[in-house]
């Protein structure tokens, strides 16, 4: 029957003899009997950073089912129990799986096998060990972390503990080669215990068995060509608007420079030879659309991403002849999210991780939406071209629930059927739900098999006990609710997703059920009732914020100061709690800040700024004149053919000056048949200078110096004019203007 004859082992006969034993066809190993411990958890001799911790999990599960305290080895068994073989055989010898069967669960999979009195957990690399130790705790014997910390954990009782594999042997194999869910900077308060919660969310995701491939995927051209390099060797400067400058993340570099190539092939061998587990490094560019606009960059494609790829495909073939096996990441982002025309092919050890960048983030990316549409199309056309693909997905943008569990396994079904490989989700936020659909992520990521309603099930009465069916509700209301209107990411979208009286039926709800918890429910429902309590204050903040922005109106301003020192307040008292995250902190504290600002009278030396989302009109009422325009959620519009002007007075007091100045993070529209300019006065309005005319200016890292034009002056006045074309048209949105003051 099932024999382990394809087992390998480092150690000579003897301990081949050892493994023998697992031949036996017995199907079923007692490890706890009757609260009486029947066997012992053998690791290998030696440090053990991956495996030893999985140990420690697994006698802790075993003690909370059963009271009984397992001991862990290192050395051989003892005869007179069962041994559960951390990949090692019951004298000590490592033990491995065969290539062909280690290929067969690639890269982190792994085997359980039961024979004789023990059982087996084997694989091809120590994380699948870790993995196996995790696959027979909730697969096997019911164990489940559903969120971070204590109180996600879930451990079953029972006096006796068998573990029974149907046929004495599973192989286990993941259904993505990496699953790499992962919270940002603002889903987790760093600044607050950051030591504590931060190994509670990586313990987390080792228990869920996140990982996969070994490796880097962030964007950074920073590394291989550092502005010291570009300082020295100015040919690696990008040429932006006929001007070569060294940049660090704010730019990019000229892909076309000779050396160019030959430097990022030499970085990337240099880091796979410090760290040869590794088995692909990013080589994504920066955070920005600021490429090299030089003849020689712009030759080598029509388009951004077709110059991209040409560049990476160069630097992945380097790779390739030095370091075989080893891959490099790209990511089509903003600019170079277009696939390149046809003819182009991604290199073979390229991992393109590919962004759902400006698009639909609530519903379903098979959706009818245009949007939708259009990210489907891109994708199509990348993946013509490349040899995998890995998913990039925004979530949890609002400050309120993420229960869009249905959308998750729709879009994981469809990325499997166009061979993506890889998920990579980047969690905005943390809120109510988005613990659980990471854990959803992880589920479906690593199961092909598993469906989310089987999930579900299990989920919601081992999480929530007796407030299963409240909480569940709570959630599809929600879920009903954000499905309905879609969304994009912005704040403004907030009270479309989250209606007031939506809001507070959940919070009675859950304020109900809490009073009638244990004290472990209640501790997770008192985390979901702070979630929806801070959401209900936000939703103040933003609409008493949004009256004032229109307004000017003094009462308005209290109303939304109140109502954002409210939700600070309360957030601050959950800093440390991994309760939410500090993006909406970040925005609320932003709009309290604005509340208090002091225009544009400038009355300091040294730097100076002044910027504006302008939505909900956002500080448009500080203009000193605007017409044409009219005030959108998103911004400043205009109607067909009408003319928009807006005038900011800058002043400096004090005898102050202007020194310097430049416009940056703006969006200026121009539209099909239309104009754009930005023009200042000196002489309050009576002549104006044209700093620039007819240029698309749309947000990124790119500055439009104005020095020339207000150098010296104790006050000019800013012109931004649209003249539009034949179609309703988003004018004005992000701006903002920074310089320093003499």
């Amino acid at each position: 029957m099932y024999y382990l004859s394809r087992l390998l082992s480092t150690a000579s006969g003897r301990a081949l003899a050892a493994l023998a034993l697992l031949a036996v066809p017995v199907r079923a190993v007692t490890l706890v009997e009757d609260g009486v411990a029947r066997c012992v958890i053998m690791l290998p001799a030696g440090v053990q950073p991956l495996l030893q911790p999985a140990a420690e999990d697994l006698q802790a599960c075993l003690r909370k089912m059963s009271g009984a305290e397992v001991p862990i080895i290192v050395g051989e068994a003892p005869t007179s129990v069962a041994a559960v073989l951390l990949g090692v055989t019951r004298d000590g010898a490592i033990a491995a799986l065969s290539p062909e069967e280690a290929e067969s669960t690639w890269p982190d999979g792994y085997v359980l096998a039961s024979g004789g009195r023990d059982l087996a957990l084997l694989a091809g690399r120590p994380e699948g060990v870790r993995n196996a130790v995790y696959g027979l705790l909730e697969d096997h014997l019911g164990c489940h972390w559903f969120t971070p910390g204590e109180i996600g954990e879930s451990i079953p009782t029972r006096r006796t503990v068998d573990v029974v594999l149907a046929t004495g042997r599973v192989s286990v194999k993941p259904a993505f080669e990496l699953r790499a869910p992962w919270y940002n900077g603002n889903a987790v308060p760093y600044e607050d215990g950051k030591s504590v919660e931060v190994a509670q969310i990586t313990k987390w995701g080792i228990r869920n068995r996140a990982g996969g491939l070994r490796g880097y995927a962030g964007q950074d051209w920073v590394s291989p060509f550092p502005k010291e390099l570009q300082e020295k060797e100015p040919g690696l400067q990008a040429m932006l608007n006929g001007k070569r400058a060294p940049r660090g993340a704010e730019g990019q570099v000229c892909m076309s420079y000779p050396r160019a190539t030959e430097i990022a092939v030499n970085y990337l061998i240099s880091v796979f030879a410090a760290h040869p587990e590794l088995e692909y490094y990013t080589f994504s560019p920066n955070d920005n659309d600021c490429y090299c606009q030089c003849p020689g960059c712009m030759a080598l494609g029509k388009t951004p991403s077709e110059r991209v790829l040409r560049f990476s495909n160069a630097v992945a073939e380097g790779v390739a002849a030095k370091c075989p096996g080893k891959g490099i990441t790209i990511l089509p982002y903003s600019s170079t999210i277009e696939p390149p025309g046809q003819g182009s092919k991604g290199a073979g050890n390229l991992y393109p991780v590919i962004c759902s960048y400006a698009m639909e983030q609530v519903r379903p990316k098979t959706d009818a939406l245009p949007w939708c549409q259009t990210y489907r199309e891109r994708v199509s056309g990348w993946m013509q071209i490349l040899p995998r693909a890995w998913s990039y997905d925004y979530i949890g943008w609002y400050p309120g629930p993420w229960p869009l569990f249905r959308k998750l396994e729709t879009e994981q079904n469809w990325y499997r059927s166009l061979r993506f490989t890889g998920l990579m989700p980047e969690y905005i936020d943390r809120n109510m739900g988005t613990d659980i659909h990471m854990w959803l992520t992880w589920k479906l990521g690593w199961d092909r098999e598993a469906r989310l309603d089987d999930l579900l099930r299990a989920f919601y009465p081992a999480y929530y006990g007796q407030a299963a069916g409240t909480m569940q509700g709570i959630f599809e209301a929600f879920e009903r609710q954000m499905l309905g209107v879609g969304g994009s990411g912005e704040y403004m979208e907030v009270p479309r997703l989250y209606p007031v009286a939506l809001v507070e039926e959940a919070l009675a709800n859950v304020s109900r059920v809490r009073q009638l918890a244990d004290p472990v429910l209640a501790a997770r429902l008192g985390r979901d009732e702070n979630c929806l309590r801070l959401l209900r204050l936000f939703l103040d903040a933003y609409t008493f914020g949004g009256q004032y922005r229109r307004s000017g109106n003094a009462e308005d301003k209290a109303k939304a100061a109140t109502a954002c020192e409210a939700y600070l307040q309360l957030a601050d008292s959950l800093k440390g709690t991994l309760t939410v995250g500090r993006t909406a902190s970040g925005f609320v504290k932003a709009g309290l800040d604005a509340l208090h600002d002091p225009g544009t009278e400038f009355t300091k030396a040294g730097a100076f700024i002044y910027q504006d989302s302008l939505d909900d009109g956002g500080k448009a009422f500080q203009a000193k004149s605007r017409s044409g325009y009219f005030i959108t959620t998103y911004g400043l519009s205009l109607t067909p053919r009408a003319i928009g002007e807006i005038h900011y007075e800058m002043r400096a007091t004090d005898a102050l000056t202007f020194k310097d100045a430049r416009l940056h993070n703006m969006y200026l529209a121009l539209p099909a048949e239309g104009h754009n300019s930005v023009e200042v006065s000196r002489d309050g309005g009576t002549t104006w200078v044209v700093a620039y005319r007819d240029v698309r200016m749309a947000g990124g890292s790119l500055d439009y110096d104005l020095t020339a034009q207000i150098a010296g002056a104790r006050s000019f006045l800013l012109k931004l004019k649209v003249v539009n074309g034949g179609e309703e048209c988003l004018a004005i949105d992000n701006w903002a203007i920074s310089g320093t003051l003499e």
